[in-house]
């Protein structure tokens, strides 16, 4: 839970900090801020439900929220760096109670997130 609240606060310290700089384009920022903000509604899923498959959830917001914190490190990385760690001990601990199906999922789901984070900013 509270890698999801990091991950939506960096959200609104992200379209501060952009639109601080002046004239900007709207769509790169749009797009990153809605995959951000999607992290942190993996993030948030995975921390509210009780099933065994809430580690494909957790997995996906941890491999995001790293990937995008280091690729961003030297604006907003340092914040998702700490919520994609919460997100990590989130998923590791319910990794315990699920399958070795969905813990494979979460870590497929993580690495292609981070990847997709990757490309994001390439194309944007």
């Amino acid at each position: 839970m509270i890698a999801a609240v990091i991950a939506f606060s960096t959200c609104a310290l992200y379209v501060a900090i952009i639109v601080s700089q002046g004239e900007v384009e709207v769509v790169p920022v749009v797009v990153i801020t809605a995959y951000l903000a999607g992290l942190g509604v993996c993030a948030l899923a995975g921390a509210s439900r009780t099933r065994p498959d809430r580690v494909i959830l957790l997995g996906v917001a941890t491999g995001g929220l790293i990937g995008s914190a280091i690729i961003s490190l030297f604006s907003i990385g340092l914040l998702l760096l700490v919520a994609g760690v919460f997100a990590l001990v989130a998923w590791m601990r319910a990794g315990v109670g699920a399958s070795a199906r969905d813990q494979l999922l979460g870590g497929i789901g993580g690495a292609a997130a981070a990847l997709g984070f990757l490309v994001l900013v390439v194309v944007a």
